[in-house]
């Protein structure tokens, strides 16, 4: 009985022996992989043990403490959680997790839903042997539900090496969204290293095809399916979508959001969510604004932000300066005053000189020359002084009119170009103090006032349609006594003013009521998060968002005569949430393709009608001096006609004054009869 016992003894102590033996040889595979992994980066290490048995935790512990205890130099902290649930960490980590089968590992997960692909994650499992087994095709559909994409399952089967298995949810093998595993590493135990150095291979750069659905709307500038058949898009979300579709090689699938399900974005629980992420699309776009603090109650996630959308208002404008205040618009009415003393003291001056200084020569018209110095002309060789005094007075007059020239044509070149227009509101306050009428969409109205308190509510009305389908009605309201403005994103009113002639009885005020980002949003910490926020910096930083948003939206800033009109986008408006400003014949003749830099009849109003004015003038003058003569003439041709009156009797001649007499008239009796009467 002693040498039976001494022999079991034997055998257990061989046993151990050979166990420890092997699972330093798995400590320092798995220690190669986290030193040398992206894992090795980090600062922390979080390392999770959980076992479903009693029989199985102890070889866990043994193997944790043989790990801790080959680690004693490595930098990194070490976390340790025992039998322990994880917790969502909002950051890069890295977990080792030593489990002995998948309710284990089930449990290890049981409070996260997704990791948002944030984790670089070893994982070894002590039960399952069999890397293409029911067991490891069930956790690696765990993994993948709940996006741990950068994961390896370290399995020990029989034989002399260690099995690295992971999974590739896009592949131009396994096809799209199948869970399959794969041997991405060996470690032989004879030469004590992986064949591959690789332990974490990306998985999301090539989509291989595959589809990928988003839901959204149509919405301009924003994304418009084209309707030529090339499956297209147009708008600044459409032409990033294209962009990332391009780059990551997947095809785009739509799911088109009903009017219902696009109201029901704007609850901030966002519960329509759980519906279209969990049914219909991976991912969704439709100008959602990014929101820094959506806690754990949000189902959904959100990228990083594309888009900066200024929310501004759109008023209509009171009244346009006429053509003739266009003339006077560069000088501010105190220098017109000053300029029209000046010139009525120089005329007065001339005067003088030429009454009471009669020596002195001076041009044959000086008023006329006076005015040709002052429009910039120029004076007649013998008529300049010869004096320096004069010479210097001279001088002086015509630098102060080149100044003066020059500062009108530079405001009247900027007038005419700009079309400037009689005090529009300038800030949000002015808007605020003018009362004017704030038209806005309802589920835009909380926010709204949150950001302007000052806002009476009695000033807001709803839109009934979208803004741009209202843009139209309010530049109509232009050069009315009413006071209306539009709330309204950036984008909108650039867009509208790129595709129509109404946009220039517009006026935006430039301060912004409030900003926000416009976002992707995907279920909730989705491994897509990532590979958006990859793409969106890639596109940040080549400028092509900047290029997207001049093609669409940056009108606003430019002149109209540079910009590029384009077409309106033609689409049919999906349950009438938005729409397209639909233009008259009238107006499409106006929006040319392209539009020449050059000035218009319309901006040369003013000088126009004063030269028709001056010249119908002249012509009337011209017909005076013509007709004058002749008239004249006339009535000296109808007094020499006029038949002589009889000679007066003897009884009319003593009636004849006496001045007559005097003056030898008596012969011309009828001349002086007229001097008497």
């Amino acid at each position: 009985m002693k040498y039976i016992l001494h022999l079991l003894l034997c055998c257990s102590l061989v046993a151990n022996t050979m166990a420890s033996g092997s699972d330093l040889e798995l400590v320092d595979a798995l220690v190669q992989v986290m030193v040398n992994s992206e894992m090795g980066r980090l600062k922390t290490w979080h390392i999770y043990t959980h076992a479903s048995s009693r029989s199985t935790g102890g070889h866990l512990e043994e193997l944790l403490t043989q790990l801790l205890v080959t680690l004693p130099s490595i930098t990194q902290a070490r976390r340790l959680f025992r039998q322990q649930s994880m917790e969502f960490q909002p950051y890069v980590h890295a977990v080792l997790a030593l489990v002995d089968d998948l309710p284990a590992l089930s449990a290890i997960y049981e409070h996260i839903r997704a990791t948002q692909d944030l984790s670089y994650t070893l994982i070894y499992m002590s039960l399952p042997t069999d890397a293409y087994g029911e067991e490891i095709q069930l956790v690696l559909r765990l993994l993948w539900r709940l996006s741990v994409l950068n994961v390896g399952v370290v399995l020990r089967p029989p034989g002399e090496q260690l099995l690295m298995v992971s999974y590739f949810p896009f592949s131009a093998t396994h096809g799209c969204q199948v869970i399959s595993a794969q041997v991405v590493n060996r470690y032989q135990l004879s030469s004590g290293q992986w064949a591959s150095q690789e332990y974490f291979p990306a998985k999301l750069g090539n989509f291989y095809g595959c589809l990928l659905t988003c839901a959204t709307w149509e919405d301009m500038p924003y994304l418009v399916l084209r309707r030529d058949g090339s499956g297209s898009f147009v708008g600044i979300e459409g032409a990033l979508l294209q962009f990332m579709a391009h780059n990551l090689n997947f095809s785009v699938g739509l799911y088109w959001m009903n009017k219902e399900e696009v109201l029901a974005t704007f609850d901030e629980s966002g519960r329509i969510f759980d519906e279209i992420f969990g049914h219909h699309a991976e991912f969704s776009l439709g100008g959602f604004h990014f929101k820094p603090s959506a806690g754990n109650e949000i189902p959904y996630s959100q990228s990083t932000y594309y888009f900066m959308s200024h929310i501004m208002l759109v008023t209509n404008l009171q009244s346009a300066y006429s053509a003739y205040e266009k003339l006077a618009f560069p000088f501010s009415p105190l220098l017109w005053r000053a300029i029209g003393l000046v010139l009525i003291l120089a005329c007065l001056l001339l005067v003088m000189v030429k009454r009471w200084w009669r020596g002195h020569q001076l041009p044959r018209n000086p008023y006329y020359e006076l005015l040709v110095l002052t429009m910039g002309g120029n004076l007649e060789d013998r008529c300049l002084p010869g004096g320096f005094f004069g010479r210097l007075v001279l001088l002086t007059w015509l630098f102060g009119t080149l100044v003066l020239r020059s500062g009108y044509q530079s405001g009247m070149y900027q007038l005419l170009r700009q079309d400037t227009q009689r005090n529009p509101p300038q800030a949000i306050t002015e808007v605020l103090a003018q009362r004017f009428t704030i038209q806005l969409a309802e589920v835009n109205e909380a926010r709204i006032l949150a950001s302007l308190p000052e806002l009476r509510p009695e000033q807001l009305v709803h839109l009934e349609g979208s803004e741009l389908q209202s843009f139209p009605a309010l530049a109509r309201r232009s050069g009315s006594s009413e006071r209306v403005a539009i709330l309204t994103p950036y984008e909108y009113f650039g867009y509208f003013r790129k595709v129509h002639p109404m946009s220039r009885r517009l006026h935006l005020v430039r301060e912004r009521i409030y900003t926000q980002q416009l976002a992707f949003y995907v279920r909730r910490h989705s491994h897509l998060v990532g590979v958006l926020d990859k793409q969106i910096q890639h596109a940040h930083s080549h400028g092509f968002l900047e290029h997207w948003t001049r093609q669409y939206v940056s009108a606003v800033d430019e002149a109209d005569e540079s910009v590029t009109r384009i077409a309106s986008t033609s689409y049919s408006t999906l349950d009438g949430i938005d729409g397209d400003p639909r233009l008259s014949e009238a107006e499409e003749q106006q929006v040319a393709p392209v539009r020449q830099n050059v000035l218009s009849m319309r901006e040369l109003a003013a000088l126009f009608w004063l030269i028709l004015w001056a010249n119908l003038g002249a012509v009337v003058v011209f017909v005076v001096e013509v007709l004058l003569p002749r008239i004249k003439l006339g009535k000296r041709k109808r007094r020499e006609s006029l038949p002589l009156p009889p000679p007066p009797s003897p009884s009319t001649t003593k009636d004849i004054p006496s001045s007559c007499e005097e003056d030898g008239l008596q012969d011309s009796w009828p001349k002086c009869s007229l001097l008497v009467s």
